[in-house]
């Protein structure tokens, strides 16, 4: 990884969303490691952002964002940086994207926006500033 590539934890079950984050980061230029939601920890980091893939069969949104924030947590505990924690659902999933703000998501978009936007995003360095679901 070069100095001025941006590392992202994806938690996502879907190969086919994983697949398209990958091929879009490639341009930015970013790394990608994936991880399912079942597994405990991530291989790689120090981690600069943290894409939660809501759409998870029972899952909760809090429960993956939680899981999210505890990577964060152990980055920190470690002496790494803070990664942003970036929550995804479709637009019509407005409960679970509102659950993902109320549990401290950073930032909770579609995945539409997600995909069309991912260097937009990335690059945002506003706390706080997820737009309301829905």
């Amino acid at each position: 990884m070069s100095p001025t590539s941006t590392s992202i934890l994806l938690l996502t079950p879907d190969l086919m969303i994983s697949s398209r984050i990958a091929g879009l980061a490639a341009t930015i230029p970013a790394t990608v490691e994936t991880l399912s939601p079942a597994s405990r920890a991530p291989s790689g980091g120090p981690f600069d952002a943290i894409l939660v893939d809501l759409q998870v069969p029972a899952k909760t949104a809090t429960m993956l964002v939680e899981a999210a924030k505890g990577i964060v947590a152990r980055q920190i505990e470690a002496g790494g940086h803070a990664a942003r924690v970036i929550a995804f659902g479709p637009h019509v999933a407005v409960d679970r994207l509102a659950e993902a703000a109320a549990a401290g998501a950073d930032l909770v978009v579609s995945r539409g926006e997600l995909l069309s936007g991912l260097p937009r995003l990335l690059a945002r360095g506003t706390v706080g500033d997820s737009p309301t679901p829905g």
